[in-house]
């Protein structure tokens, strides 16, 4: 299923008088007006040593050294910062009010880890010299754990069960590392001492904890992902803050301990974008981010932020980037809005996700991004596989919403190959390829290609603010027409019931199902719940029955299946297929129903498995895996990567989602 100019922000604490911003160094413990080591310059300016040390050396950082001690001794004054610093800034201001991107500065990078392993969320010391990060250290098949190592060292396996482990931070004395871990029970936050001991329980039935910046107060996300809990450091009990925001992806510290920046929703039916959230208790303030991002065509990934002084950093994706960069956003103070372009950080054929900044320092994930369909040969009585799987396509973009015809001969398939969102349309048999110019202009997404092939329903995403429009539209692929089906449909194609009906899945908190009528634009719900998610919705190639996964907020999916029928399913209807599983599609000819089990790894697939279907429903035995893979595994991270399957062929999205830890200089 993700710009802005060299602007330096300042590092001191908010100010408590919320004037206009005016990035100035933070104030030194010293009553002094001198500053008498690198230490005591980085802090003034809060920086890392060596940033500060750079800044004398290459641009004029006022430092002094003292003549008659010994070589080395150095220090500078208050009022000569804060001048070099006002006057780099209105500079660097200049240079970026352009609306557009500003082009990266090649900063110097420097390779972490070296395993081209299943890495992910790694986490920074408050000096930049030790990393933390979850990994199977290259052991294809064995649970991910935490490790720690310092810059340039060995790696220390902290933990060794068998749970899903996310979402590390460092405490502020650097002396514990907090994380969550998932497992049949449900998330917990968790801290383990830096140099290894035994876990230690924060919050039961939480996930993405971290400890503020002073040490007071320890903020992570319920499961049910609304509002953000605030505890006292080492107390008992909690808070809620900001009940009112939603669906809850991210919560990082502001550097001042006053803030917690989320990623969330402020109503169930509306856009999510990044909030700041006051630890006082105060209204959570929208800062707009995702909106001024969508207008430019990207789009930010809800999977780790850090703050860096007066700047936020993130993971995006769109027309304007080959495969997911880090960008960095500075906000005002006061407002907490953009105050100029986004600076992109990190270029090149990888995807880099999963920011952690400290001392002037960003560690990042970076892993290959070379997501393509591939197809894997069945046994046509088994349903296993048989051989390799075979590239179809070849990339470095997104491929997104599989959908075939009932003769199986045509497929649709979302791709950025272009430089933009288009469909494209393959035939299975000669390979030949064209892109869907039926339509108005703009970017196409969603497609869902009727049984027959004759027609061609997509959606778009339209307007800003917090309640974009999402029409459909259909397409004739005999004449050349189209036609939009309604203003908002509220939903994305999913898959055709005849050449009439058409499955949507409807945006909401909790996503359901329902079926439109392409003729009329009536709707009619199929599949809601009150507490579940329900998605990836695949009708049996008789139209008999409805496959489909659900899950509460922050727990593992399940698959579920139940006869289809022309009204509302009720819950009751729901048979369970597998728990921790997800992406449910059908043989070619309806016998087997296969979905892909939840790994140690949620972002990732790799394996696929089967169970035999009938008639009247499922058949006794237990589920066969017809496929697997430690190399190419499928990214569930994304919406849309839903297989199917053809007479004789699964036909996937499959990527090589190995990486490494690297870090870089701010």
């Amino acid at each position: 299923m993700a710009r802005f100019g060299v602007c330096l922000g300042y590092a001191g604490a908010f100010m408590d008088d919320h004037r206009e911003a005016k990035p100035t160094p933070g104030s030194s413990q010293s009553p002094e007006d001198r500053l008498d080591s690198w230490k005591e310059i980085a802090t003034f300016l809060g920086r890392g040593i060596r940033t500060v040390q750079r800044w004398e050396r290459e641009e004029g950082l006022p430092v002094h050294r003292l003549a008659h001690e010994k070589r080395g001794t150095i220090y500078a004054r208050r009022e000569e910062l804060t001048a070099w610093w006002e006057s780099r800034r209105l500079t660097l201001a200049a240079q970026t009010t352009s609306d557009e991107v500003v082009a990266p500065v090649a900063p110097r990078l420097e390779r972490v880890t070296w395993t081209s392993a299943m890495t992910n969320w790694p986490a920074l010391s408050s000096n930049a010299r030790l990393i933390a990060y979850v990994s199977d250290a290259g052991q294809d098949g064995t649970t991910p754990q935490i490790w720690i190592q310092q810059i340039g060292g060995a790696a220390l396996r902290l933990t060794n069960g068998e749970r899903e482990y996310s979402h590390l931070s460092f405490s502020p004395d650097d002396t514990r590392i907090v994380f969550t871990a998932g497992d049949a029970a449900g998330q917990s936050v968790y801290e383990v001492p830096t140099l290894g001991g035994e876990p230690l329980l924060l919050q039961r039935g939480a996930s993405l904890g971290g400890i503020s910046p002073d040490g007071k107060w320890l903020a992570c996300v319920p499961l049910n992902a609304v509002g953000l809990r605030i505890a006292a450091r080492g107390g008992a009990g909690f808070r809620t803050v900001a009940p009112e925001l939603v669906d809850v992806a991210c919560a990082t510290w502001a550097p001042d301990s006053r803030f917690v920046v989320v990623h969330a929703r402020p109503d169930p039916l509306l856009e999510a974008d990044w909030w700041i959230v006051p630890l006082d208790g105060g209204a959570p303030i929208k800062t707009g981010l995702i909106q001024q991002f969508r207008e430019g065509g990207m789009f930010t990934l809800p999977m780790g932020v850090a703050w860096v002084g007066d700047s936020l950093a993130f993971s995006a994706a769109g027309t304007r980037a080959q495969g997911v960069r880090l960008y960095r956003q500075r906000i005002a103070p006061s407002t907490f809005q953009a105050t100029a372009a986004p600076e992109q950080l990190t270029t090149g054929s990888e995807s880099a996700w999963l920011p952690s900044a400290a001392a002037g320092r960003l560690a990042f994930l970076s892993s290959g991004a070379d997501a393509n369909i591939w197809s894997v040969a069945v046994d046509a009585a088994s349903g296993v596989a048989l051989g390799p799987p075979r590239r179809m396509t070849r990339g470095s973009n997104p491929l997104l919403y599989l959908s075939v015809t009932s003769d199986f001969r045509t497929l649709a398939y979302f791709s950025l190959r272009l430089g933009h969102g288009d469909v494209f349309l393959r035939d299975l048999e000669t390979g030949s390829e064209r892109v869907l110019g039926e339509g108005p202009a703009g970017e196409k997404s969603y497609p869902a290609i009727s049984p027959s092939g004759g027609l061609l329903a997509y959606g778009m995403v339209k307007g800003g603010g917090e309640r974009a429009l999402r029409p459909i539209f259909i397409a004739s692929l005999t004449d050349g027409t189209w036609r939009q089906l309604g203003e908002d449909c509220g939903g994305r194609p999913r898959e055709w019931v005849d050449e009439r009906r058409l499955i949507i899945e409807r945006f909401a908190r909790l996503n359901s199902i329902a079926v439109i009528d392409t003729d009329t634009g009536d709707q009619r719900e199929l599949l809601a719940s009150p507490e579940r998610s329900v998605r990836t919705p695949r009708l049996s190639p008789d139209r008999r029955w409805i496959a489909f996964d659900a899950s509460s907020p922050g727990e593992p999916a399940s698959v579920f299946v139940c006869p289809f029928d022309a009204q509302t399913i009720p819950e009751s209807d729901w048979m369970t297929v597998e728990r921790g599983a997800s992406h449910p599609f059908w043989s070619a000819d309806g016998r087997l129903l296969y979905y892909t089990p939840v790994g140690m790894n949620p972002m990732v697939r790799s394996s696929v498995r089967a169970r035999q279907f009938a008639s009247e429903g499922l058949v006794g035995g237990a589920p066969v895996t017809v496929f697997a893979s430690s190399d190419l595994m499928m990214p569930a991270y994304m919406p849309g990567t839903t297989p199917i399957a053809t007479p004789g062929q699964i036909i996937l999205v499959l990527g090589d989602y190995r990486g490494d830890v690297w870090m870089m200089d701010l």
